[in-house]
């Protein structure tokens, strides 16, 4: 058995048994075999039977390498949603900037493409979680097979903004049962929300599922990891776009 198949084994075997899996004890080569298992983990559960995905998620910082996901869409949720009890994956929450395309993406997308293509923007949650154990331990190869930690989206009310706003003075603040767990201004990683954009429409397009008009991204966080504890309200709030939560 080939290295991404052993790896996607344990993953879709965690995915199915709702168990944490170790660790594997091989080692992925490159991202192109990281993303290969998250095709294989796809295929296995048939997150995207019925279509490409519509959903995607964004991460990454300077001097590392940008990661994507394809988020299945029963796992995108209005704000409010409630993670089910007995949850076995742990409860990371990243505030961040989730915009809708009015258009579709193609290779050649670039920057200031990306910007007009943008139909609306939406505070978000992404919800992580790691299906391995001692997953803190993971390579970044084997958390990029894993979804790149993703289990969801939560979408707050979608806004237009007529002007984009200056990245660097945007402020967000995070809270639990409502305290303040984090707050920061001009805090995403790349400075501008959209940079990474245009490699997302590459990437998604070399896969063979192109981003679409009416797809929504997930743009990266700008509050980090926060892992909350069960029972608790998380609320993200990005001013002047709005707010967003969910139930942990």
């Amino acid at each position: 058995m080939s290295t991404v198949a052993r790896v996607a084994a344990s993953l879709i075997r965690a995915w199915q048994e709702g168990r944490q899996q170790p660790l594997p004890t091989v080692e992925l080569a490159n991202e192109a075999e990281a993303y290969a298992v998250q095709r294989e983990v796809a295929e296995a559960l048939g997150w995207f039977a019925d279509g490409p995905p519509t959903a995607w998620k964004l991460g990454g910082a300077p001097g590392g390498m940008i990661s994507a996901a394809g988020v299945p869409a029963g796992a995108v949720h209005p704000s409010g949603w409630q993670v089910p009890p007995g949850d076995a994956f742990g409860c990371g929450i990243e505030g961040e900037l989730i915009v809708r395309l009015s258009r579709d993406l193609d290779p050649n997308t670039d920057l200031d493409t990306a910007r007009k293509a943008v139909d609306a923007w939406m505070p978000g949650i992404e919800l992580c979680g790691t299906r391995w154990l001692q997953g803190d331990q993971a390579g970044p190869l084997l958390r990029l097979a894993d979804q790149q930690l993703n289990r969801g989206l939560v979408l707050g009310e979608p806004q237009r903004l007529v002007d984009l706003p200056d990245w660097s003075k945007q402020s967000v603040v995070l809270r639990v049962d409502g305290v303040v767990e984090f707050s920061g201004v001009g805090s995403h990683p790349f400075g501008d929300p959209l940079s990474s954009l245009p490699w997302l429409a590459r990437h998604a397009a070399a896969l063979g599922s192109p981003l679409r008009a009416g797809d929504s991204v997930a743009c990266g966080s700008w509050t980090g990891i926060y892992w909350a504890k069960g029972g608790g309200r998380v609320e993200v709030e990005f001013a002047g776009v709005g707010r967003v939560g969910l139930v942990a």
